[in-house]
């Protein structure tokens, strides 16, 4: 499975992608490739960090985006997130796909606890099923990295936009969960040209890796999990019945010594009984 490509073209169902970048990586490029691939949905851009202007020179000049002004009226709006997308939804006849640059600066004036129950709710196909896909970008050197772990817990994708020496080359880490439980990782490099498209340079297989489930915490009295000590020994006992089954020379003999009640008679082994 190429995660890169499926993210971009959307041909698998993902309902929320959450991009990481930085200052020296930035992960406006993704929106640009996505909405280019969007042009069945109606494609609403959140600018929550720049003039509507700047946004509509970064997105392909296209009838299907929408764009918001989210940034000039961020700490005296009184639409939260969530009714600035039921409004959109309200008057879209199509399929929406949501792109949000940024959640780190809604996020300056809004408590995680509520941004995070908006992106649950946005992401619902309960309560709006309009929405197809939510793509926010988040920056790591803005946002708590706790706040960023508790997001890319509840999304479908995750990407994490790395620099290089070079300003132009860039690092990208996909997470992908699948539906059967386990994570598809995909390690990219690739050039940044002018026109937001983004030439790699060399394609790693992805890699297919167990995602691990921690036990919850204070769940008992007693102590659920193993450390790595623990698990160790637990690998290299040996139990005795392993050693049986093991063993070279399979078989075996019976020993039988009769007491004295016994009759030993292999002629008629039962003649002692009353029958």
């Amino acid at each position: 499975m190429d995660v890169y490509d499926s993210i971009i073209r959307g041909t698998q169902p993902n309902r929320l992608i959450i991009i990481e970048d930085s200052f020296l990586a930035k992960g406006q490029f993704i929106l640009h490739l996505i909405s280019e691939n969007r042009k069945s949905h109606d494609i609403h851009v959140l600018c929550f960090e720049h003039l509507v202007s700047q946004y509509q020179k970064l997105f392909p000049s296209l009838s299907n985006i929408h764009y918001y002004d989210c940034m000039t009226n961020i700490l005296s709006s009184t639409l939260s997130m969530y009714e600035t997308v039921t409004n959109i939804i309200a008057q879209s006849t199509k399929n929406v796909v949501i792109l949000i640059d940024s959640l780190s600066m809604y996020l300056l004036g809004t408590d995680f606890r509520n941004v995070y129950k908006e992106v649950l709710e946005i992401t619902s196909l309960e309560k709006v099923p309009n929405v197809v896909q939510l793509v926010a970008v988040i920056h790591e050197d803005v946002t708590e990295k706790h706040y960023t772990e508790h997001l890319k817990n509840i999304c479908k994708t995750y990407i994490h936009v790395q620099n290089t020496n070079n300003p132009l080359v860039l690092n990208l880490r996909l997470e992908h969960k699948r539906s059967n439980g386990k994570c598809v990782v995909q390690k990219l490099k690739g050039e940044l040209k002018s026109d937001c498209t983004f030439k790699l340079i060399n394609d790693l297989l992805p890699q297919t890796i167990e995602e691990e489930k921690g036990i919850p915490k204070n769940l008992a009295s007693f102590k659920l999990d193993l450390q790595e000590n623990e698990k160790k020994a637990k690998e290299e006992l040996v139990l005795p019945y392993t050693l049986v089954q093991n063993a070279s020379n399979i078989g075996g003999i019976i020993h039988y010594i009769p007491d004295e009640a016994d009759d030993w008679d292999e002629e008629d082994p039962d003649d002692d009984l009353e029958i």
